[in-house]
């Protein structure tokens, strides 16, 4: 919400306004005065006068105040004090009332135009300061150097009550950042003006907009432009104040989006790094098997006993399935990625898509039994049965991987009020409490010293963007038992919560 421009300055029409309206004041008093002459003393009447001064002083401010006290003493002497209708004083007890009362009206009015334009000066400051608190608020709210920009042309148009423009430089000219509604290019000679002031650091103007400079703590960062003339100095102070918080404002955004950049450069090197590090093993191996295999094959098929063959094909197609499943799971991460994932949902029970994945698995863990703890009923809940599949498969594949020849893996379904809650556990050495919240990261296990035949680590972090497409929440937790262990927990939204009287 733009903040209220501080008070005008006073301009000489309502200077001649003021004055004359406690002229005009001091007028109503003497022709109360008149109307009461007979029934009230001259003191009653000098009281009329003085109110006259004192409301003027508190309306219009100290000069008016001056000058009602000036023109009440010599109303009140003219028309009130004999001889009438003459400045001449007769009485020596007149001229003392008289000088009395000229001292009281000065005193009063300006006693009371002091404390009038005081109290407007507090006002005043107390506004620049809440404009000051209110424009560093959202300049320090503005997260990029746009929106800098936009809070900041908005502020000063606000103060300076005229449009704002704010330029950014970019390579060999400026550009609009942020303006007034509606206005979307500059003219050449305005974007001329706008690069002579950030080449020289110096005001500039093009006959519609007066350029300065916005300089920052490290340097310029862009140029403002306001239309017309330059404000009076009280109100320049505070514009300049809010321009100082503007650039340094700018400058944080532009820094801190330059610190993103840099940061997303780095984990993508990162990434890219470990990449090619998991693919350069990962890869070589079951190829290295491959390779090796049908070489022997090829140079020795009729030297070779049937049992040979047969193990040597088999090595080939155990080969060919790992490098089958470490594309899969790159081309499922690229999907993830990319926005290309669209579950498709349907009524799934989710019983039988975890029965699926264990008959899969079958003679592919090494040994490693699944124990199985299905409820007897279980709500259907809308999901991609072939996803959900996928990651239950990778979440058991990596528990195999982690966990010691012949340890069983737990693999549990049940439901509470709202949620299908799948439970898969290991009895492996466990994740440290530090690591796991980046256990569902992109190559997670590359940070650790494991068997590389353990695959590229992409298949939590792929189980992870599955269950999330489909609405459902994945959360690990360890250790589970005996501080060993690792319990990786999905939960699935159900169509419709079950009544408390039901479960």
């Amino acid at each position: 919400m733009p903040i209220d421009p501080p008070a005008a300055r006073a301009t000489p029409a309502s200077l001649v306004l003021r004055h004359a309206a406690a002229v005009a004041g001091v007028a109503a008093a003497g022709v109360a005065g008149h109307l009461a002459a007979g029934r009230v003393n001259s003191a009653d009447i000098a009281m009329l006068f003085l109110l006259s001064v004192l409301l003027s002083a508190l309306a219009l401010g100290f000069g008016p105040a001056l000058l009602a006290a000036c023109a009440a003493a010599l109303s009140y002497n003219f028309f009130f004090l004999s001889p009438r209708l003459t400045l001449a004083i007769e009485r020596p007890a007149d001229l003392l009332t008289f000088l009395v009362f000229f001292a009281v009206a000065l005193s009063t009015g300006w006693l009371a135009g002091r404390a009038r334009d005081q109290a407007r000066w507090a006002a005043r400051r107390a506004g620049h300061l809440e404009a000051l608190f209110e424009a560093s608020r959202r300049l320090s709210a503005a997260a990029t150097p746009a929106e800098a920009a936009r809070v900041l042309a908005d502020q000063a148009a606000a103060l300076a009550g005229r449009a704002a423009i704010v330029l950014l430089p970019e390579v060999g000219s400026m550009r609009l950042a942020a303006g007034p509604e509606g206005l979307s290019d500059l003219s050449e000679a305005t974007l001329a003006a706008a690069r002579q002031v950030w080449d020289s650091g110096l005001d500039a103007e093009d006959g519609s907009w007066a350029m300065r400079p916005l300089q920052g703590v490290g340097g310029q960062v862009g140029v403002i432009g306001l239309r017309g003339p330059r404000l009076p100095a009280d109100e320049e102070g505070l514009l300049t104040a809010v321009l100082r918080q503007g650039a340094v404002a700018l400058e944080r955004a532009s820094l801190a989006a330059a610190a993103a950049e840099l940061d997303g450069l780095r984990r993508a090197d990162h990434l890219r790094s470990a990449l090619l590090n998991s693919i350069s093993h990962d890869f070589r191996t079951p190829l290295a098997t491959v390779l090796g295999s049908s070489t022997t094959l090829l140079d020795f098929e009729a030297e070779l006993k049937p049992a040979v063959r047969r193990d040597l094909l088999e090595s080939i197609a155990q080969a060919a399935r790992r490098l089958n499943r470490y594309v899969g799971d790159l081309l499922d991460m690229s999907r993830l990625e990319g926005g290309a994932l669209t579950p498709r949902r349907e009524l799934t029970d989710v019983r039988a898509v975890l029965a699926s994945a264990v008959d899969w698995l079958e003679g592919r863990l090494d040994g490693r039994p699944i124990r199985r703890d299905f409820a007897e009923r279980l709500s259907r809940v809308n999901a991609d049965p072939t996803l959900l599949e996928q990651a239950v498969l990778n979440i058991i594949e990596n528990a195999a991987a982690y966990s010691p020849p012949g340890a069983p893996i737990e693999l549990a379904v049940h439901e509470d009020l709202g949620h299908v809650l799948i439970a898969i556990e290991d009895a492996g050495p466990g994740i440290p409490p530090e690591a796991l919240e980046q256990v569902f990261d992109r190559f997670r296990r590359l940070n650790q010293p494991t068997d590389r035949g353990q695959g590229l680590g992409l298949g939590l972090s792929i189980a992870k963007g599955f269950v999330e497409a489909m609405g459902g929440r994945i959360a690990a937790s360890s250790p589970v038992a005996d501080g060993h262990g690792t319990r990786i927990l999905i939960a699935l939204p159900k169509p419709h919560p079950t009544p408390k009287d039901l479960m």
